[in-house]
């Protein structure tokens, strides 16, 4: 089995002993076996294997067919088998958080910069740590200042959606001669009304605000306000959302990932798939998820992608400019999933995969 020395290693971190971690492997690699076959797979007794795999029974990773002569062992399919397991870690991970008394940061938690060097500086480094998602709104004219590190962002496949204002365009049109390049650094990009503020979020988490005055001109007295918080962010970009993003004329919208992909956030879920149902294509989609409200442990379902709500690209179908989710059909009915931290739809989703059917 390739990497089966680290694969082993890694059953160990999460409790498994050598012989449970090499039993469940040679099980795993025939789907199922009589004990004797995985006890010389394994290089351990028979004996040692019946004890072994009780463990792994009551753990939910193999099933025990003993009605059968020979004993038969049978993996449990690993989505299934892991699913308890990763719930366990979940909820570890919530209840550790909430012990967690947080550091303080390089940064203050929210922090006045009176210099416009220091923001650009400030912009580029958190566009350079994205992960997974960058809202942004700036001046046209400080685009060279961050072009490199919003491309780099792209590559990593991170959602970028920017709003360029440019004090000086009158007409939308003449910006689609940067067309080419600007498909390059951003997924979505709108041309927004002059005056707007600038804005900055980086994965939800940290980012900064200020007038357009200070990015905008060359002598201002103006401050920004950056921030490492997630609540903030939060409500920035639900605000900005809802209010800056549908005023801006739509300029780019770049081809969709490739699939299959896994996705950390909602937004660039959104985006995927709301691009590919366009072009007629159907999706499948696992959601490791939990309903809104409830402190039910997250799990993990599968389903079919029915729809999709969003405000993301031109026409918008959102009854509010921050209501971005898909509809699944998860077999037993259609329901509506948001992300985490979700309170208008029917589940609230960590994590999503997405695959074409």
């Amino acid at each position: 089995m390739p990497d089966e020395p680290r694969i082993t290693r890694l059953l160990q971190q999460y409790g498994f002993s050598e012989a449970a971690a090499e039993t469940y492997l040679s099980v795993v690699e025939r789907g199922s076996a009589t004990v004797s076959t995985v006890a010389e797979a394994a290089g351990i007794s028979t004996s040692y294997v019946y004890d072994v795999c009780d463990e792994l029974e009551a753990d939910g990773f193999v099933a025990v067919e003993d009605h059968r002569t020979p004993t038969v062992l049978r993996a449990v399919p690993p989505e299934r088998a892991f699913e308890s397991l990763r719930s366990d870690i979940d909820s570890l991970e919530s209840a550790v958080s909430e012990r967690y008394q947080r550091a303080e940061d390089d940064e203050e938690a929210l922090e006045v910069v009176k210099s416009r060097p220091t923001i650009v500086k400030r912009l580029r480094s958190y566009i350079e740590a994205a992960e997974s998602e960058v809202v942004l709104q700036l001046p046209a004219r400080r685009l060279p200042d961050v072009a490199d590190a919003l491309r780099a962002a792209r590559e990593r496949g991170v959602l970028v959606l920017l709003s360029l204002c440019d004090e000086n365009a009158v007409d939308p049109d003449a910006a689609l001669s940067v067309e080419t390049r600007l498909d390059s650094i951003a997924s979505v990009v709108r041309l927004a009304r002059p005056g707007m503020p600038s804005l900055l979020s980086v994965d939800q988490r940290r980012g900064f605000i200020c007038p357009a005055t200070m990015l905008g001109w060359d002598h201002d007295e103006t401050r920004a306000i950056t921030f490492t918080q997630s609540d903030v962010a939060a409500v920035l970009v639900g605000s900005y959302l809802g209010n800056y993003w549908p005023l801006g004329t739509e300029l780019v919208v770049s081809r969709p990932p490739d699939l299959p992909r896994t996705f950390e956030m909602l937004r660039p879920v959104v985006l995927a798939t709301t691009l590919y149902l366009r072009a007629g294509r159907s999706l499948g989609i696992e959601c490791y998820v939990r309903e809104i409200g409830t402190d039910e442990s997250f799990r993990t379902r599968r389903g079919e992608v029915v729809g999709v709500r969003q405000n993301l690209v031109s026409p918008s179908n959102s009854d509010f400019g921050f209501e971005n989710s898909v509809r699944v059909d998860f077999g037993d009915g259609t329901v509506s999933v948001g992300g985490y931290g979700a309170f208008l739809e029917d589940y609230e989703a960590k994590q999503v995969t997405l695959r074409p059917l």
